[in-house]
Parts: C-alpha cells; structure tokens; sequence
C-alpha cells in the first residue's frame, strides 16, 4: 500500500485526527498532522512516518506543520523523538513550524524540544 493510501485510512480511522502529506519539490515533504495525536492515533501515525521516511532520498527536508494540531499526548511526542534520531543518522533535517502554544509547551516540558529545528 502506497503512503497517500495509508494516509486515507489514517483520516477516516481517526475522526480527531488529520495527516496530509505533499512533496512541494522533489526534496522538500511537509506533512500537516491536525486536531488530536493521541495515544490511538499516534501508532498509526507512527508506522506512516517511519514509512515515509525510510522512502525518502538523503538529501531530503521533513517539515511538520503542526499550525491546526491542538493536542498532543505523550506518545505522539514519542513519534517526533523516534522519528529525528532515525532522520538524523540519515542526515535529513526534521522542522516543526508553526507549533500551538500548548503542543509547544508538551514538548519543552518532556525536553526534547531542542532537539528540533523550530519555525514560526
């Protein structure tokens, strides 16, 4: 199954919870997760982007755009903190932009925020 199949599934398994993903060049993928990333959403979540991310060429940039996700839990955090160890031994730079305040906040309290390119 192709990720804009599992994606699909992904949007109509979890009513709270939205992924889309587009390549805006051939390098450059940016994938708006919105609404909930909870502990049901997140292993689904997680198995795309690894997916994903096992697909991409070397030299590419993942920019999460996370401007519509207004919670967090703990093991969605989990999935950024997994998923940029692996991108970081393949040298592809993950970016969050245009975090919520509170989504924010979750990650500055579990310490990994720092671990992220940010943009506003």
């Amino acid at each position: 199954m192709d990720i804009q199949a599992r994606v699909n599934d992904f949007n109509q398994k979890h009513s709270m919870a939205k992924m889309l993903i587009n390549s805006s060049d051939i390098d450059k993928w940016i994938i708006h997760i919105d609404g909930e990333l909870d502990l049901h959403s997140s292993a689904d979540a997680q198995s795309i982007l690894e997916t994903l991310l096992e697909e991409l060429p070397s030299r590419s940039t993942l920019i999460f755009n996370l401007e519509k996700l207004v919670y967090i839990s703990s093991t969605g955090v989990g999935i950024f903190a997994n998923l940029v160890v692996a991108a970081n031994k393949r040298r592809i730079p993950v970016i969050l932009k245009k975090l919520q305040p509170k989504v924010e906040q979750i990650f500055n309290l579990l310490g990994i925020l720092s671990y992220f390119n940010i943009e506003k």
